[in-house]
């Protein structure tokens, strides 16, 4: 492994990072952490966001009875069961817990699932399916996951990350519904180098035993660059791995969870062969070719054969939230099991909630957290529940909703975007019995009619999650969250394309007078780092990435400046996105390696500020660019990928573009071209000098003058600090009022040299409702030119050229290069993008 490989192929973000930062002197609270494998190492945060048990309120996780007229399975945070043939589940645990991944014995007394506690560990219980008693069957602070019986019922196959932090395969002996011995499997061994996505440590997951019980097949990433791994068969026996064999290759993202056949003859597990969806597949137990069982433009996920083998239960997300499904295993018969009433082992009570604009008095869009008295959230049934960045449940209304909840002290608090005041209520829920409450949400402010609108510049519609989302169901999301603009961004996940058949090169036909939906373009290679291309009217790129190693697009041409350019062509503008966890050095310069390259050669326009990674990292990065001289606009996109049911929010990071009387689009693009801006998560600004605003320029005389300053702040969180910047460095802290909620100055300054200025906000730790790691908002800068004096800084500049030459050696000893001409041409642009800021630093000493 060349040295270039061990350190490009760092985890890129996509959704929430798990990772401590600290940047500027502000240290944050670490965000959701599961173990030392989803820190930096085995799936890091793709373990989280995709292989995780999801909450739902509908069925997820079918296992049969072993008489085969059963299916137990997971929904609302309990474990449920149901006969064929009949439309009535009864609830089978009820507790704090998010109960889900039922394994029922083969002789019927027992269940053994999965408890989760606060999405940071999740252990094992078992539940006496005639007594209903449960008791835990594995304690700790580890993920303990994918239960499954032997077929004996004398031993239970799972995955933990105990002791190491890494997930590997366990078999524990069962007698009577109580643990024995406990045998390792499989161990992870280091692959070499940090994975794309996937970390450096191996994984091993989703067991399923052979009919005899002398063997397991699973899920293994051991030598494998791409994906959560291949299928492979192994003995049960201690260190099992270190005879298993592959016996189907293919690029895997944790939804494959083969299940041996009756018979011993095959497999069915999920797949996407590709394609931008997951079907059923059936393959030899002995390896061979995979054949298609089902067909659609959704997923069908989590098969289970019957016990007769003639049947299989699975999960399709094809009315956007998870339905369970038999199909007939030789007809082809497909049917979706029916749940008509719900039979709680405890009592329940009603509630009905409507949300008013308080403006309009009527039903309005919103947000919904929704704490029951058992400290869990109970959605309704279309609703897609979320677990968002501060661990929070929470769903989206149209206004309207009622939903089932066990009885007792109830709080439900509706938030819609950052310009109304949310709205919280205390209710006490009677059994058995309709309980209703009226939130009213008040406008804080209203940007809009000041010529502000707000919009995300990066949203990922669908991305291999346990959701089917739609561009209708984007829009009513965005509305909920009061955001005026969306930008969709069509990406690669591994070798396949989500979403790319919405493009349209304009604006999607949904688009109204009040909101906008464009579906534009997420570029993705992992050396230069992620790049958003907005306004592509043509075409979208292909081949979506390079540098993927172990395929054909290995190498690192083109280079982003190559992108960049041919999307100009079409009239697009482009930067980078989730750029920096932590501040960059050398050796390590984070995602957007390429971004000091494209700054210099002139062939971005904007930098993620707020996105998936650290905002305050980010935006020192981005101080540094400015104070060489350059014009970046600060833009905000949180990254979320919205078909999952761990993600950040549509809409949590956004960008505010000042756009005059309407809303449109040209304008927005324009507005971002310019720098008229400012990103946020919760905070609202408004800053001017002399009345200039951002992306604006002050020209003063060689020397100098005064400049009046209007500086205010307004948020429906807390924060700690508000400052006016210049050049980077703190001039003026606000003082606050309103508990943290309100500040505003208006003052003159002496200006006596060039330089730059922004209004930035932000506080150390999360607070709700912000959903993010800490609160934070800066403008876009304005810019003042004293005399004919540049803005320059030597240091900076500096900084950029180490920065260039580090990335230079890492592209120089990349193996992946098809030609040396491809090399040179790299290279060419990077020796370039250095003599521009040799040329900075030069005018910064003088």
């Amino acid at each position: 492994m060349s040295w270039a490989r061990k350190f490009y192929l760092l985890p890129l973000s996509l959704g929430l990072l798990v990772v401590a930062w600290t940047a500027a002197g502000v240290r944050g609270q670490l965000p959701p952490a599961f173990s030392g494998a989803t820190l930096s190492g085995s799936g890091g945060n793709y373990m989280h966001n995709y292989y995780l048990p999801p909450p739902s309120s509908t069925p997820f996780y079918p296992a049969w009875s072993p008489t085969g007229d059963e299916i137990a399975f997971a929904m609302q945070g309990s474990l449920w069961r149901i006969k064929l043939g009949e439309t009535v589940a009864y609830e089978l645990t009820a507790g704090a817990t998010y109960d889900s991944s039922p394994a029922w014995s083969p002789y019927g007394k027992w269940i053994i699932y999965t408890a989760e506690v606060d999405s940071r560990h999740i252990n094992l219980r078992t539940l006496n399916v005639t007594t209903g008693e449960t008791r835990p069957l594995t304690e700790g602070n580890s993920l303990n996951l994918d239960p499954v019986w032997s077929p004996d019922g004398k031993r239970l196959a799972f995955v933990s990350t105990d002791p190491d932090g890494w997930f590997n395969i366990y078999v524990l002996d069962m007698k009577d519904g109580q643990p024995g011995k406990r045998t390792r499997l499989t161990t992870a061994t280091d692959y070499g180098s940090s994975r794309l996505y996937f970390g450096e440590m191996d994984l091993h997951i989703e067991p399923t035993w052979s009919p005899d019980g002398k063997e397991i097949i699973f899920l293994s990433n051991r030598g494998i660059p791409l994906g959560s791994g291949a299928i492979w068969r192994m003995p049960v026996e201690p260190n099992g791995m270190e005879k298993a064999r592959v016996i189907h290759h293919e690029e895997t993202l944790y939804r494959t969870r083969p299940d041996w056949s009756p018979d011993g003859a095959r497999i069915i597990y999920s797949s996407h062969l590709g394609g931008q969806f997951n079907n059923l597949f059936v393959l030899p137990a002995e390896g061979g070719e995979p054949y298609k069982m089902t067909f659609g433009e959704w997923d069908h996920f989590h098969p289970r054969f019957s016990p007769d083998g003639h049947r299989i239960a699975y999960i399709s997300n094809r009315p956007g939230v998870s339905e369970l499904r038999i199909l007939e295993t030789f007809s082809g018969k497909d049917t979706k099991v029916q749940i008509l009433q719900k039979r709680h082992r405890r009592p329940m009570g009603w509630l009905k909630v409507q949300v008013i604009d308080s403006d309009t008095g009527h039903e309005t869009p919103a947000r919904i957290y929704a704490m029951a008295s058992d400290g869990k959230t109970y959605v309704p049934e279309e609703s897609f529940q979320r677990i968002g960045r501060l661990r929070e449940h929470l769903f989206h209304t149209d206004g309207e909703f009622v939903v089932q909840v066990p009885p007792g002290r109830m709080t439900v608090e509706a938030v819609k975007g950052f310009e109304y005041l949310p709205a919280s209520q205390d209710v006490t829920i009677e059994a058995d019995k309709l309980n209703s409450v009226t939130l009213r949400l008040e406008k804080m402010t209203d940007l809009s009619a000041k010529g502000w609108y707000s919009g995300s510049t990066h949203v990922h519609m669908n991305y291999g999650g346990n959701l089917h989302n739609t561009p209708e169901n984007l829009m009513f999301m965005s509305a909920a969250e009061d955001m005026d603009i969306i930008g969709e961004l069509v990406a690669n996940k591994d070798n396949r394309i989500f979403d790319y058949q919405f493009f349209r090169g304009g604006l999607d036909p949904l688009s109204t007078p009040e909101r906008l939906l464009y579906f534009n373009q997420e570029y993705r290679p992992p050396f230069y780092g992620h790049i958003g291309l907005l306004n592509l009217t043509e075409h979208l790129i292909s081949p979506f990435t390079t540098g993927y190693e172990g395929t054909a697009i290995d190498s690192l041409y083109p280079s982003n400046t190559d992108i960049f350019r041919i999307a100009r062509r079409q009239g697009a503008i482009g930067g980078y996105v989730h750029p920096y966890r932590r501040e960059p050095s050398e050796g390590d310069y984070g995602v957007a390696r390429g971004f000091p390259v494209d700054t210099a050669l002139g062939t971005l326009e904007f930098l993620e500020i707020m996105s998936g990674s650290d905002h305050l990292a980010t935006a020192s990065v981005w101080h540094r660019i400015l104070n060489c001289g350059f014009r970046v606009t600060a833009v905000g996109g949180e990254d979320s990928i919205s078909n999952l049911h761990r993600t950040a929010l549509v809409g949590a990071n956004r960008t505010y573009a000042y756009l005059g009387p309407k809303l449109d689009w040209d304008v927005w693009i324009e507005a971002i071209r310019k720098g008229r801006t400012f990103v946020t998560n919760g905070p609202l600004l408004e800053f001017t000098l002399n009345g200039a605003g951002a992306g604006e320029e002050i020209r003063l005389p060689a020397s100098g003058g005064r400049l009046r300053v209007r500086a205010a702040m307004q948020s429906i969180a807390p924060v700690e600090k508000v400052e006016i910047l210049n050049n980077g460095k703190v001039i003026s802290t606000l003082p606050l009022t309103d508990g943290g909620k309100r500040a505003e100055t208006s003052r003159e300054i002496h200006v006596m040299q060039s330089g730059w200025y922004t209004l930035r906000a932000y506080s150390r730790k999360p607070t709700h409702p912000v959903d993010d790691r800490y609160p934070f908002a800066e403008t876009s800068p304005i810019y003042v030119y004293v005399g004919e004096g540049p803005i320059r800084s030597a240091e900076d500049a500096r900084y950029f050229i180490t920065w260039i030459d580090a990335i230079s050696r890492m592209a120089a000893e990349h193996p992946g290069w098809r030609s040396e001409k491809e090399k040179a041409h790299v290279l060419g642009q990077f020796r370039e993008a250095r003599q521009v800021f040799e040329q900075r630093e030069a005018e910064g000493r003088r």
